[in-house]
């Protein structure tokens, strides 16, 4: 791996454990978040029984999908991207910009919406941290195929 892969490696390597470390959060956590509670305008146990079940359920899900993005990511930059494989470079690019993008969208409704602060910068960092390992790596602008 040539200088600037190793950079963009480093980068998306950094997105990706980010991301892990967002699914143990929200999959550990007992109650909401603090935006959420800004969002509803309620406290934890202010909130009925059935719709605790329901906010919870939906924060594991969003666990879940920060642990597929970054085992993903993980796998493809570990395997194929280190072995030089043109395609994991695009590939890493697209999943974490697409879960980037929606976890930008996300917040940014629930910050204009209501009055809370939810973590709309992290997703913007984490975007553009992706873009721009995606510009660094020589192998995003090339196309190559290559051979099992």
């Amino acid at each position: 791996m040539g200088k600037k892969d190793r950079i963009a490696f480093g980068i998306y390597l950094v997105v990706a454990l980010a991301f892990l470390v967002f699914a143990i959060v929200y999959l550990t956590c007992q109650s909401f978040m603090p935006y959420h509670q800004q969002a509803a305008g309620m406290n934890w146990d202010q909130i009925s029984p059935g719709m605790q079940v329901l906010i919870q359920a939906l924060m594991k899900m969003t666990a879940a999908g920060f642990f597929v993005i970054s085992f993903s990511m993980l796998i493809l930059l570990f395997i194929p991207f280190r072995r030089g494989q043109q395609w994991a470079h695009r590939a890493i690019a697209l999943l974490g910009l697409i879960w980037s993008g929606m976890s930008l969208y996300v917040t940014s409704v629930v910050a204009v919406k209501t009055q809370a602060s939810p973590p709309w910068h992290a997703a913007a960092a984490g975007a553009a941290l992706i873009i721009t390992a995606f510009i660094i790596s020589p192998g995003s602008g090339k196309k190559q195929l290559t051979r099992a």
